[in-house]
């Protein structure tokens, strides 16, 4: 099915992808988490679904392409999905919490958990612009290679409730293909 943005009808049962999206990614939402997920924002290169919509709690697994991270030096080009844990790294306004190779969709791929610290923290350039963290919140960012460029699957939700983000998101992130 192809996803749609509605703040008003949930996500029914399915497999979903972005029409336009290169490469193709699809995920799937349950019978158990229908209802729940809400098609939110969608743009070329950039699209998510969001659970608890409008609550300081809002759980977000996004799906990027982006062109560049935010850095010690400002806007940095991002070409490999490697460099994206040291790029982050010298950001001064996020901390990095956690850095680490992983795996997503049976591609090799590198993960950066981050939460706010200070000041404007913009963190990825995606269309329609920059990407940022607001305080109280963290994000986990997956970056993989792909023939079309980097991919960036990303989860955030809030700091208080960091792990139940994590539980509800596993399922959606889990169901994720690329390419």
């Amino acid at each position: 099915m192809e996803l749609t943005a509605s703040a008003t009808s949930p996500l029914v049962p399915g497999t979903y992808t972005r029409d336009g999206f290169a490469p193709p990614v699809t995920f799937e939402v349950s019978g158990a988490e229908a209802g729940f997920w809400f098609g939110t924002q969608l743009f070329d290169g950039f699209f998510d679904i969001e659970h608890d919509v409008g609550s300081p709690d809002v759980i977000a697994v996004q799906v990027a392409r982006p062109s560049a991270l935010f850095g010690a030096d400002g806007e940095v080009p991002l070409t490999r999905a490697s460099a994206a844990g040291a790029i982050l790294d010298g950001n001064p306004n996020v901390t990095v919490i956690a850095s680490a190779p992983t795996s997503i969709g049976g591609h090799v791929a590198r993960e950066v958990t981050v939460q706010y610290r200070s000041g404007t923290a913009n963190l990825l350039r995606v269309p329609p612009g920059p990407l940022s963290i607001l305080a109280g919140r963290q994000l986990r960012m997956t970056f993989l290679d792909t023939p079309e460029g980097v991919v960036a699957i990303l989860v955030g939700g809030s700091i208080a409730r960091w792990q139940a983000a994590l539980d509800a998101a596993k399922p959606i992130v889990d169901s994720i293909r690329i390419g």
